[in-house]
C-alpha cells in the first residue's frame, strides 16, 4: 500500500493548522483538509480518504451526521473524531455508526500520533499475517483455562509501541458495543508502555486468550509506581484489572462482528448519490446540497473588538517556568490561588443544579459564585489579565442570556457541557502552574482559554467568531 489518505475535518481554520501540523510528522500519509461536513462528503468522494478526522461541531452538516453518511457508504474508512464536547451518549451513537476512536481537545500531540500509526500500520497489514504465535503456560491471575497460544511484543522503541497499537485496532476496529472500551484500552496501554519507555527499560506484552475474552500482562523490568490519574483509569475494569509490583493485567471481552444498517431516510438519499454515479456527477448533486443548506443558513458573526484582539495579540518574549513564577508571586496571592481547588467540586454541582433546575437564578449565581470568584484571584496576577478578561466576559454574557438558555433545552444542554470542559482546563492549568510546577512556559494556554470562552459565547448565541485578523492566536485545543 502506498501513502494513506488522510483528510482533516474542522471548520476551525488554527485547529486544522494544528492537526496538519501533527499529522505532517508521519511517514507514508497524503494530508488533504476541508471546513465542513458538506465538503468532506465531496471529498470523501472523489478522494477516497483511508482515515478521516472528523470534528464534531461545524455549520452546515455537522461531524455526527456527515460521519453517518460516510460510514453508511464506505465502511472500511476510519473515523477519528476531533471533539471537546464528548459525553457517553455522544460515543454510543458514533459507536452505532461505527465510530470507535477519539481525540480529546486539549489535544495530545504524541498521542493523537500514536493513535494514528496505530491505525496506519493495522491498514498497510491487511493483507499479511500478523504474529508468529507462541504456547507457554498461562499467566494472567484471572483465568488458566486458556488457549495453548499466546502473543508476545518486546518493547524497546516507538515502533514496537505501534505494533501493539495495530494489535488493538485490529481486534477491535469496527466491532459491537463489547467494544466500547477500545480507545480507552490504547490509551491506557500507550501510557503504561511509556512508564516503561521513559525509564529506559524493556517492557514485555503477553496477549492470552479463552474463548471469550483476552488477558493483557505488561511486565516491566523493575517495580513501578503507577500515578493516580491511570490508576483511575484502570478502575474503571473494576476486577478485571490487578497491579502488583512490576506487573499489570487487564482482562478484556473480546468484540464480535456487527453489521452497520444502511439507513434510508429521504434526506440521506439526496446526500449519497448512487454507487453509478459518475464523480462529475456527484460533485453536482453535492454542490446542489451545499448550496440549498447555506441558502438555510444566516450565518451571524460574532465581532472581536479592538481590546479582545489585544488580548489575544498580547505575548511575552521570554519563556517563564512555573517553578520561577511561583517563587516569584509567593505570599497570599498563592494561597489564594491554590485555594481556588475548593471550587472544582462546586463549579460541577452548580452545573449540575443548571441541569436538574434551568432558572435565570440559577445561571446568573453560576456567573456570579463560581466564575466571579475566579476572576477576583487572577485580577491579582498581571501576566495573566487575558483569562481575567475572558472569564469576565463569559460571566457578563452568561447573566445576560440565562433567560434564552434556561428556556432552550438544546443550548442548555450544549452550555453545560462546554462549560464541564472549561472547568476541567482551568482545573488542569492551575495544578500545573501552581501546584506540579512542571509547566515549561505559564503562557502556554493563555490564547487558548480566552478563544475557548469567545467560543462558548458563539455557540449558545449562533454566531460565528471573525477577529478580521490572521495574526490572532485563536484555538479550542
Amino acid at each position: 500500500m502506498n501513502n494513506l489518505r488522510l483528510l482533516i475535518v474542522d471548520d476551525e481554520e488554527d485547529n486544522r493548522i494544528v492537526l496538519k501540523a501533527i499529522c505532517k510528522k508521519l511517514n507514508g500519509f497524503e494530508i488533504r483538509d476541508v471546513i465542513d461536513g458538506i465538503e468532506a462528503l465531496e471529498v470523501v468522494e472523489s478522494w477516497h480518504p483511508h482515515i478521516v478526522l472528523m470534528d464534531i461541531m461545524m455549520p452546515n452538516l455537522d461531524g455526527f451526521e456527515a460521519s453517518k453518511i460516510i460510514k453508511a457508504k464506505y465502511p472500511d474508512t476510519v473515523i477519528i473524531v476531533v471533539t471537546a464536547a464528548y459525553n457517553p451518549s455522544m460515543q454510543d451513537n458514533l459507536s452505532a455508526i461505527g465510530v470507535d476512536i477519539y481525540i480529546h481537545k486539549p489535544i495530545d500531540r504524541e498521542l493523537i500520533r500514536y493513535k494514528l500509526e496505530s491505525v496506519g500500520s493495522s491498514l498497510r497489514a491487511k493483507s499479511g499475517n500478523f504474529k508468529n504465535l507462541s504456547k507457554k503456560n498461562a499467566l494472567n491471575p484471572f483465568n488458566s483455562d486458556i488457549r495453548s497460544f499466546k502473543t508476545f511484543f518486546e518493547i524497546t522503541d516507538t515502533e514496537a509501541m505501534m505494533d501493539f497499537g495495530m494489535w488493538l485496532f485490529d481486534q477491535y476496529n469496527g466491532k459491537s458495543a463489547t467494544s466500547c472500551k477500545f480507545d480507552k484500552v490504547i490509551e491506557i496501554f500507550y501510557k503504561l508502555m511509556n512508564v516503561g519507555y521513559k525509564k529506559g527499560e524493556t517492557t514485555n506484552i503477553i496477549i492470552e486468550e479463552s474463548y471469550e475474552e483476552f488477558y493483557i500482562t505488561i511486565k516491566f523490568d523493575s517495580e513501578i509506581k503507577l500515578e493516580d490519574n491511570l490508576l483511575n483509569m484502570l478502575q474503571e475494569f473494576g476486577t478485571g484489572f490487578v497491579a502488583q509490583k512490576n506487573i499489570v493485567c487487564v482482562s478484556l471481552s473480546k468484540p464480535c462482528d456487527i453489521k452497520v444498517e444502511k439507513t434510508e431516510t429521504p434526506v440521506e438519499k439526496e446526500k449519497i448519490p448512487n454507487k453509478t454515479i459518475k464523480a462529475k456527477e456527484t460533485k453536482k448533486v453535492t454542490k446542489e446540497v451545499t448550496k440549498e443548506v447555506k441558502q438555510d443558513v444566516v450565518k451571524q458573526v460574532k465581532v472581536v473588538h479592538s481590546k479582545e484582539k489585544e488580548l489575544l495579540k498580547q505575548t511575552f518574549v521570554n519563556k517563564t517556568s512555573a517553578v520561577d513564577y511561583v517563587e516569584d508571586i509567593g505570599g497570599d496571592v498563592l494561597e489564594e490561588i491554590r485555594d481556588l481547588a475548593s471550587l472544582d467540586e462546586e463549579w460541577m454541582m452548580k452545573l449540575r443544579m443548571i441541569e436538574e433546575e434551568p432558572t435565570q437564578t440559577s445561571l446568573i449565581d453560576f456567573a456570579d459564585s463560581v466564575l466571579g470568584t475566579y476572576v477576583k484571584v487572577i485580577n491579582n496576577l498581571f501576566e495573566f489579565t487575558a483569562l481575567a478578561y475572558a472569564l469576565s466576559s463569559l460571566g457578563v454574557f452568561i447573566k445576560e442570556s440565562a433567560v434564552m438558555v434556561s428556556q432552550d433545552s438544546a443550548k442548555l444542554k450544549m452550555f453545560i457541557m462546554l462549560l464541564e470542559h472549561l472547568g476541567t482546563d482551568l482545573t488542569s492549568w492551575r495544578e500545573h502552574v501552581f501546584i506540579f510546577q512542571d509547566t515549561a512556559d505559564i503562557h502556554y494556554l493563555d490564547s487558548s482559554f480566552f478563544s475557548s470562552c469567545m467560543q462558548i459565547e458563539g455557540i449558545i448565541d449562533n454566531k460565528h467568531i471573525n477577529a478580521h485578523d490572521d495574526e490572532n492566536d485563536m484555538e479550542f485545543f
